[in-house]
């Protein structure tokens, strides 16, 4: 780069308008930037809300199978009441020896 202090006028205004051109394409990366940042905001937040809603759809569908499963094994389960359904089945899981239910319902590692 020469001297600042020895160059012209013409040379001066030259490199202005370079600087100038360099600050606008900075400014274009920056704008670039800021829009692609949102943009990849905008597709984590897609990508949480469909995870969240596949899992909300997962937990519906296994209550849905499990609570059909139960109602089919209690007669007239669609007549008792929701109350009268969990009494019986605290009634039979209660019934059940401490032993015997720790190894039916050991914890599993998935």
């Amino acid at each position: 780069m020469k001297d600042v202090t020895k160059m012209t006028e013409e040379e001066w205004q030259k490199h202005l308008a370079e600087l100038d051109n360099e600050i606008d394409d900075t400014k274009a990366k920056i704008e670039y930037c800021r829009k692609k940042r949102a943009q990849l905001e905008h597709q984590i937040s897609t990508i949480e809300t469909r995870i969240r809603n596949d899992a909300e759809k997962k937990r519906t569908h296994r209550l849905i199978v499990r609570g059909a499963i139960l109602e089919s094994l209690i007669p007239d389960a669609e007549m008792r009441s929701d109350d009268e359904i969990k009494h019986l089945l605290i009634s039979v899981f209660g019934a059940i020896p401490d032993k015997l239910r720790e190894s039916i319902f050991e914890k599993r590692s998935d």
